[in-house]
């Protein structure tokens, strides 16, 4: 199981209690070793997430778009197949995107750096992307987000400013073609009896 943290954008601590509202994604495990766990999160996957209570979409308003109170609801992930890398120790994970089994993407997820147990990885989100496309183009997302999360609490400037480093760190990566991104996982295939995963939300 994938967690990430509470509140509408998964970037509170990482849930120990798992029946608060918070993210998570069960996946299948590609490769776990000490490079880092890689796991495969196909469309039709049902996904626990941290909703607005008022039932507002999470980003219709930006003025307490860290600050909603949040409710636990179930739904279905339906925007690409994606191969998750999570490095060992990096605050991060690179997300490859497919659309009908043809790769069209990656996608650099920020985090706190990855915590592990037997059948969890645990994180939460820390705002700032790095998307890159096929043809290594690699730019931020989300900057204006960042912003509100300091404004509205959920992080110090110092942090932010320790998040946007985090994130010259990928580019220069990417601009390096260093790992995980030269390592050729945009020819992954699933194995085709994989089946999808359900459920398991609590850990009771």
């Amino acid at each position: 199981m994938w967690r990430e943290g509470s509140g509408p954008l998964g970037t509170g601590d990482p849930v120990l209690d798992t029946s608060a509202p918070h993210f998570a994604q069960p996946v299948t495990v590609v490769r776990d070793d000490a490079a880092g766990l890689v796991v495969w999160l196909p469309v039709g996957t049902p996904v626990l997430r941290a909703a607005r209570a008022d039932g507002r979409g999470k980003r219709d308003d930006p003025g307490t778009l860290f600050t909603a109170p949040v409710v636990a609801e179930t739904e279905v992930h339906a925007r690409h197949d994606q191969l998750r890398i999570a490095p060992t120790g990096r605050p991060w994970s690179v997300w490859l995107f497919f659309v009908f089994g043809e790769f069209v993407g990656w996608y650099v997820n920020l985090e706190r750096p990855h915590v592990r147990d037997s059948t969890t990885l645990y994180t939460s989100d820390h705002v700032l992307d790095v998307v890159v496309a096929p043809d290594r183009t690699a730019t931020l997302k989300d900057q204006d987000e960042l912003a509100l999360a300091v404004s509205q609490g959920v992080f110090t400037p110092v942090v932010a400013a320790a998040i946007e480093a985090d994130a010259a760190d990928v580019l220069a990566i990417v601009a390096d073609w260093g790992p995980p991104f030269c390592d050729g996982w945009e020819r992954f295939r699933p194995d085709p009896v994989w089946s999808v995963l359900h459920d398991g939300w609590t850990n009771e």
